[in-house]
Order: C-alpha cells, then structure tokens, then sequence
C-alpha cells in the first residue's frame, strides 16, 4: 500500500477569522445579510429590518459574529474570506469563535466592538458586544478566540 504522508508539522495552523474557536456547547443561526456591504468572516452583526435580517450597522441589538464559510466564489460583490450581500450567513450566536483584533488583550476582557465595526477591548466610545469575553492572550494584534457562555 502507497505512503502518502509521513510528515506531519509539530504546529496547529493559525485560525482564520470566523473560525469556531473548538467544539464546546454553541449556537448557531442563518441571517440574510442586508445592505450593500460585504460581511468579512468574524465580524460582529446586528438586528436588520427584516425578519432573519442582519446589518453591520453598530447598535445594541447584536446577534453573534459571522462564520466562516469555505466554498463561497469570491466575486465582484463578495471578496475574498465574506459574505456578500443578499447572502444567507451562519452567525454563531453562542460559544467560541476567532476574531481579528487590532489591539493587545487579556483573557476574560470584555469584547467591545467600534463603530467602524472592529473587535477591540477599549470601552471609550465603543458598544459592547454583550455577554462576550476574550478567551486568549495576545500581545499585539491578530486573531484570538472570544467565546459568549
């Protein structure tokens, strides 16, 4: 029988952006992105207008951060690693997810989320992104799990 993989790498490759953070307790939900946006994979979504509409509009209505997808064409509406609009999203509601943050942040931090839409510790002007929590360490930016329990 034919060998085909006798090396294997001693690390775990980095997560991409709205990758499930593992596979503890979670929920899930599909949201009709609204708008004419494009949704980057991790980033926070909120209540649209519709039913089972989502907007990326900032407001105290969060419903969860948007999965990853694999599988989607990247196009002229949609670039890479996003949702585009008009697209049925996977939005993890509950659990763990990886998320891009610009900024240093400690374990058990608050999430907060600017204006602009990016995940960030500092309360200062920012909404809080409610009942979510860094679940890592990092010590400059990049992409770390959060988790809602």
């Amino acid at each position: 029988m034919a060998v085909f993989q006798t090396n294997f790498s001693d690390d775990i490759a980095v997560p991409y952006a709205g990758s499930p953070g593992n596979g503890e307790l979670s929920n899930d939900i599909s949201l009709h992105l609204e708008g004419s946006t494009a949704c980057a994979f991790g980033r926070p979504v909120y209540r649209g207008t519709a039913d089972k509409g989502a907007t990326l509009t900032v407001s105290a209505n969060l419903r969860g951060f948007a999965l990853r997808q694999q599988g989607l064409v990247e196009t002229s509406d949609r670039p890479a690693d996003s949702y585009a609009p008009g697209d049925t999203m996977a939005v993890r509601e509950r659990g763990t997810i990886y998320v891009t943050t610009a900024v240093t942040v400690t374990d058990g931090q608050q999430v907060y989320v600017t204006d602009a839409g990016a995940v960030t510790n500092v309360s200062t002007d920012n909404t809080a992104a409610t009942g979510w929590f860094f679940d890592q360490t990092i010590t400059a930016a990049g992409r770390v799990m959060i988790a809602r329990r």
